[in-house]
């Protein structure tokens, strides 16, 4: 089963105005509503045991895309599909966009940011949507909707 922590752990990195004392953080967060942004995070998450993540993610309105640590989680705003390639598993839950991630801002420390593109805004939003019809038997969607 698609352990929930890694889930939680990786939802951590998706809210990049995290920490608004930082100067670049605040920079990001202005641009969310009007620019594609992609970036790629190292940070701890100190909530129970720290653990340490990095990936990619790219963040348009409330979608977003990151990959890290070996899961994968798409959200294009109202439905949220957590991936686990290595186990096969896809989670399929209903999502609040980038406002369901504040609850966990006080739980990352260390976070550095590199590769900060702003891109323009696109029309095809495929990128923050994962199409389990592609998936073979072997894998195991629960669609929790």
């Amino acid at each position: 089963m698609l352990k929930h922590k890694w889930i939680t752990l990786l939802l951590v990195l998706l809210l990049p105005f995290a920490a608004a004392a930082q100067p670049q953080l605040a920079e990001i967060a202005a641009h969310l509503q009007s620019e594609r942004v992609s970036l790629h995070y190292d940070c701890t998450y100190t909530e129970d045991t720290p653990v340490k993540l990095s990936g990619e993610l790219v963040v348009q309105g409330d979608c977003y895309c990151a990959k890290g640590n070996g899961m994968e989680i798409y959200s294009d705003g109202t439905t949220r599909w957590t991936v686990d390639p290595a186990s096969k598993e896809v989670y399929i839950e209903p999502a609040d966009g980038l406002a369901e991630l504040v609850a966990y801002r006080d739980a990352l420390s260390e976070l550095k940011i590199t590769g900060l593109k702003y891109l323009p805004l696109l029309d095809d939003l495929s990128v923050f949507r994962f199409d389990t019809a592609s998936l073979d038997a072997s894998w195991v969607v629960t669609d929790l909707r």
